[in-house]
């Protein structure tokens, strides 16, 4: 199911550590799972668009860590590819909560749509977080960025566990077309299996009386003897 799979692959950007080595995996679920969404609404349609391109950067973003693992040096570049991931998984995760939002008002969960809409404007904490990454912008801050860093990444991991939630209420609650044809299919086979002990039984029925038939029958044979 798409919900599902994009939630399972939003999880992975809760690592504020070691990303390097696990948007990749995070990126492809959730292209995955967008996929599957894409011909729901536009939003998710959009949403596949920015997961190929977080996808294609996270797999340069690894095959760089892999560089600096080995003894490579990037240093420089660090803040410059920390600003555009952000940036990234800023338009990803808008594009995601629009199409909840979309999808949720379609199928009047009302909660659903509100939680979709409040968590809208506090995705600018990627935003921030980018802007924050450039180090023109936190030496204009001197020593307080580094306040102001720990409180972000406080705030992205809270927001990231608001999103997965958001993702497993919609999982529990929208049902998509494929989940229907599978409901449907299953009753199909349910009811197959149904008229075949419907069957089975009332065979089983029709034979014992028939043997009970032929009891009394010979009983009453006997007892004319």
């Amino acid at each position: 199911m798409g919900f599902g799979t994009l939630l399972i692959g939003y999880f992975f950007l809760v690592n504020i550590t070691y990303f390097e080595y696990t948007d990749i995996i995070g990126a492809m679920i959730m292209l995955m799972g967008l996929y599957k969404l894409s011909s729901v609404n536009k939003n998710y349609f959009n949403g596949m668009i920015a997961s190929i391109v977080f996808a294609v950067f996270s797999f340069v973003e690894l095959i760089l860590a892999a560089i600096a693992l080995f003894g490579g040096s990037i240093t420089a570049a660090n803040p410059y590819i920390a600003a555009v991931r952000y940036l990234l998984i800023f338009i990803l995760t808008l594009f995601i909560l629009m199409g909840t939002r979309d999808v949720a008002k379609e199928v009047e969960a009302d909660a659903l749509m509100q939680t979709a809409k409040k968590l809208i404007p506090l995705c600018s904490v990627y935003a921030v977080s980018a802007l924050f990454e450039i180090p023109f912008v936190s030496s204009i801050f001197g020593k307080i960025a580094a306040y102001i860093f720990f409180v972000l990444i406080i705030a992205l991991f809270a927001y990231v566990l608001s999103v997965f939630f958001m993702l497993y209420k919609a999982y529990m609650q929208i049902c998509m077309p494929e989940d229907l044809e599978k409901e449907k299919l299953s009753q199909q086979k349910n009811s197959i299996f149904d008229k075949f002990f419907e069957n089975l039984e009332k065979s089983g029925r029709e034979y014992a009386e028939y043997k009970l038939t032929k009891k009394r029958e010979n009983n009453s044979k006997k007892r004319k003897k």
